[in-house]
This record gives C-alpha cells, structure tokens and sequence, in this order.
C-alpha cells in the first residue's frame, strides 16, 4: 500500500497566458515527475464515490473540517509511456490538511463491468498482513457499507506533474471531463462528454509536505497567482449531476433575481 504523509494543497484556475506562463516557469526550475512521460504528463480516470444525497460534496460545500471521499483511479494508458496501474483511495481532509491513502488493485478487476468495490476489499483484505492496510481496507468498507457511498462520477483529465526540492509536487491539469452515466473503466477513455473547464485553461495544484519555500512565494507574487477553492469533483456535480446541478442552478436563479 501507498500512504501519503500529510500535506497541505493549493489550487489556482489559470485562464489564457498566465497559465502558460506559470507553466514555463515551472518547466524551468523542477523535473518532470519520476512517474510520468516525457515532461512528466499522463492520462488519469477516476471514480468518485458518495451517498445517493451527495454528502462528500456538502461537507466540502459547508467546510466541514474532517471529511473523506472515496475514489477508483486509473493512471496511464495501454499504448503510451507509462503502463496503467490501479488504486483504490482516500482522501482525507482534516483541518486544512490532506492525507491520501491508496491500495493498488487489479487492473482487470477495475475495468470490469460488474466491479464492485466492497467485494474487492473483502477479498483483498484476507492477504493483508500489515496493520496500515488492514486499517485502509476497514475504512473502505465502512464508507461503503455504513455509510452508503455508491458510484457517483467519473471523470478524465491530463496531468502535468512536476516533482521539486523542498518537499514541493506541482501539478497542472488539463481537458477536465466528466460523465454521469456509470460506464466501465478504461484507461485513457476518450469517451467523456462533458466538459469541465474550458480548453485552455488550468488547474495548478501545489502540494506541500512544510512550508512553502522562497522561491514558491517569488512566483506566487511574480504571477499574481490566487488560491482558488476548486475541485474538480464538486464542479462536476454542480455543472452536471442529476442530483446537485438543479439545487445549485435554482440557487442561481434566485439570487439573481432578488439583486435585480
């Protein structure tokens, strides 16, 4: 299993040139990930999970300070660089802190029609020897069996990664894409029909394992680069879900008209 120690996440919606800008610049001063192509770019599909009444995305909406989201993530592609791999996470967001925690898991399992979450795990689990997977694997059925996660979007998007000094990972996501109808994983899908940001923009993420280090804030300030409370989940809900886009969308409308 792969555990992630705790981190605290920044995110910037770059529009136009300043997100090429920013790109450059980081180009110039950090190596591609270890992980990624050439540049360190890759192909991600995820799964998100949450209740039939969307709680992950109220706790995140009211700022809940301990919350948790369940995902199936495929990185890779069958005919590039990097070859798929599979993991099933956790992310845990505590007081402004984030912890992911991940188990890898079959490839041929996650892309099967029927796959099912809960019957993984439980079979899975009866090989853990290591107190940390155990813990993970509990975590895991509790959300899906106490709690009621169910598949709740899937999403596609590009990554850029970028791994420097000073405990600092950089990201750069691109062609962020969803769908509502629940459809079997494939790495590098295409088949995503909505789009959730526009061609051309970006989402910067900064995760940072201490404080942010000088030459951080010099292109913070250089770039006049705002911290925007984005994610890429909650937007896709609210754009297109069957369940969030009409009660956001009403809201809308009716704080429209009451300001006219």
């Amino acid at each position: 299993m792969d555990i992630r120690q705790a981190r605290r996440e920044m995110k910037f919606h770059l529009k136009g040139e300043q997100g090429g800008a920013v790109l450059e610049a980081i180009k110039s001063m950090l190596p591609g990930d270890v992980n990624g192509a050439v540049g360190g770019a890759y192909p991600i599909v995820s799964e998100y999970y949450d209740t039939e009444d969307r709680e992950a995305y109220w706790e995140r909406n009211r700022k809940q300070p301990n919350r948790r989201k369940l995902r199936v993530r495929i990185y890779g592609s069958s005919n590039g660089v990097i070859p798929p791999s599979a993991f099933m996470e956790v992310k845990h967001k505590c007081d402004g802190v984030g912890v992911k925690r991940r188990i890898r898991v079959p490839l041929e399992v996650v892309t099967s029609p029927d796959f099912c979450v809960a019957e993984l795990i439980r079979d899975m689990r009866k090989d853990f020897t290591r107190r940390d997977e155990i813990v993970l694997a509990e975590e895991i059925l509790r959300l899906v069996e106490v709690k009621g996660v169910v598949p709740s979007m899937q999403m596609r998007y590009d990554r850029l990664a970028f791994e420097g000094p000073d405990d600092v990972r950089v990201t750069f996501d691109t062609a962020i894409k969803c769908r509502t109808k629940r459809q079997a994983l494939l790495p590098d899908d295409p088949d995503f029909p909505h789009t959730v940001i526009l061609q051309g923009e970006r989402l910067l993420e900064l995760k940072l394992f201490g404080s942010a280090p000088y030459w951080l804030r010099e292109l913070g300030a250089k770039h006049r680069l705002l911290k925007t409370p984005f994610s890429k989940y909650c937007s896709a809900l609210e754009k297109f879900d069957p369940v969030i886009h009409p009660i956001v969308s009403g809201s809308h409308r009716k704080m429209r008209r009451k300001s006219a």
